[in-house]
């Protein structure tokens, strides 16, 4: 009942918003592999981008006809996602060694993160923009579902088919999590671990412990891996977007480690003079980088600017003589060789990064206003109507429409509703965080080492591993690129303030039993 009236709110809140999907820099690579295979012309990788995302919008295009209804399917599984939320909740609720009343209000709590999520407009502007973000939730939240039920069926009340079942389908959904988003890589191996540390004990037969990571990664392979071997039409960039993206970011280290070499390097060698000349590229383009566009708080410069510079473009393909093999090998060898020249310098850019995620801002949780006039206008400036000419007539003239319908927006204010008592929230927590993440971790280690509350153990563990999918996903940024662009840190807030709660609930559990315990040894005590 409870969830059916957050449900009908965050339906509410989504409604506010029009039916027309945001557009960015990035959305050309997610869309174009729908429309050309709406077009009969395959399914064509474009800019790099994986192939899940484009498939669900190419479903959501085909199944409605019009742009409308990438929103419409978004929207459906953002609120399938808070379904999913309150099924993981409760599973994990029921590893707790509690009574009844307690569990229950337990389970009441768990409403909090899944109403914040639900009508934060964070969330929904994700919903509405055409990027993968947009149905992340659902299949974070899904896998996670998985993962508590296996604990549960794996070592709380053993059962085979349960655990058989739900433990494959946990590695399936987090490489599809994986697929969707490549920040989620950490994150889906760490949540994953429990599935082949599964493998060892005796409560269930060896036959089911050993089959169900196998029959996890078979499933991943058939459902995940052969269609985009099959149908996936890869691009020349597949192999070098994750390369550029990295010397980009880290591209003042590499200079560095550049100009190190060049002075260690004899004039005789031939690469002197072709090194000496990129470098000195890199360098005139990471000062332009320092002024230009965005510049990133922590990082001093602006990373995507590097990333599509065709000079910069244009001196790594001359150094690399232009084949895409060496241009990516070079750039990561590059990235490698600057992190062991200086790797103090690096283990501060990431700890600097991961600070944001340690510490995080108010509104990482929760964001109750947007400028949508804006968005629709930034949306009207990406999308380009020359891009368009090989596609069918019927997609060119649903993509004109969308395009028009962009513009009508992009000058139109609109005002979303408020949530005051949810803004004061999100500071508190901001607050609380770093402190409840230290006590979380000392009561799991009082519950790991303490007999009388071991009790606790499975759903501290089970607590912690809800935790850990953020913070991989925010670790992995901090490592690869940077926590500077806040749709970083507001794709994970979400899934950190559900932990929160987790944390929140487990800390109090084990004072309370502490506390129980201390009191019936002094009794027992006078008793004696």
């Amino acid at each position: 009942m409870i969830l059916a009236v957050v449900l009908g709110l965050a339906w509410k809140a989504r409604v506010e918003w029009p039916a027309v999907p945001l557009a960015d820099g990035d959305t050309w690579g997610y869309l174009r592999p729908a429309l050309t295979w709406l077009s009969g012309a395959g399914f064509q990788q474009t800019e790099g981008r994986d192939w899940p995302y484009p498939a669900m919008l190419a479903l959501f295009l085909k199944m409605t006809g019009s742009f409308s209804g990438i929103v419409e399917g978004q929207r459906f599984l953002g609120m399938l996602s808070g379904i999913f939320m309150a099924i993981t909740w409760r599973c994990w609720v029921s590893m707790l060694p509690v009574q009844r009343w307690v569990r229950f209000v337990a389970s009441c709590l768990g409403v909090v993160p899944i109403y914040v999520q639900l009508v934060n407009q964070e969330s929904i502007f994700l919903e509405v923009s055409i990027r993968p973000e947009a149905v992340l939730p659902c299949f974070v939240y899904g896998q996670l579902a998985c993962l508590m039920g296996y604990c549960k069926y794996r070592w709380q009340t053993p059962r085979a088919l349960p655990t058989l079942l739900l433990g494959g389908a946990a590695i399936v959904l987090a490489c599809g999590c994986a697929l969707l988003k490549p920040s989620w890589y950490f994150s889906a191996a760490a949540t994953v671990a429990p599935v082949f540390a599964g493998c060892f004990g005796h409560a269930l037969s060896r036959r089911i412990r050993l089959v169900t990571p196998a029959l996890g990664m078979a499933a991943a392979v058939l459902f995940l891996s052969l269609p985009a071997r099959a149908w996936f039409i890869r691009d020349q960039t597949s192999g070098t977007f994750l390369a550029i993206n990295i010397f980009g970011v880290h591209a003042e280290f590499i200079e560095r480690y550049f100009e190190a070499k060049l002075a260690v390097l004899p004039d005789a060698d031939p690469d002197k003079a072709r090194l000496r000349s990129l470098q000195e590229v890199l360098k005139s383009e990471i000062h332009t980088a320092g002024h230009t566009g965005k510049v990133y708080e922590k990082l001093g410069f602006n990373p995507d600017y590097l990333m599509h510079s065709p000079i910069m473009g244009e001196a790594l393909n001359r150094y690399t003589g232009n084949d895409r093999k060496k241009f990516s090998s070079f750039c990561l060898q590059s990235y490698r060789n600057a992190v062991l020249y200086d790797p103090a310098g690096y283990t501060r850019k990431v700890l600097d990064q991961f600070a944001y995620f340690v510490f995080p801002e108010p509104k990482t949780f929760f964001l109750d206003q947007f400028n949508v006039k804006k968005e629709y206008w930034t949306a009207a400036t990406v999308l380009y109507p020359d891009r368009i000419t090989e596609l069918r007539p019927e997609v060119q003239e649903m993509y004109r429409a969308y395009g028009e319908e962009v513009k009508a927006r992009s000058g139109t204010a609109m005002v979303l509703e408020s949530y005051p008592k949810l803004s004061a929230l999100r500071t508190v927590v901001s607050r609380c965080t770093p402190s409840g993440e230290l006590l979380f971790l000392i009561a799991l280690a009082v519950s790991l080492a303490w007999g009388p509350l071991h009790k606790l153990r499975l759903a501290g563990w089970a607590a912690f591993l809800l935790f850990l999918a953020p913070a991989q996903n925010a670790f992995e940024i901090s490592i690869i690129h940077a926590l500077d662009i806040f749709r970083y840190r507001m794709t994970y807030g979400g899934y950190l303030l559900f932990a929160l709660t987790a944390m929140a609930v487990f800390i109090c559990l084990v004072v309370a039993q502490t506390l129980d315990h201390w009191v019936a040894s002094r009794r027992a005590r006078r008793a004696a």
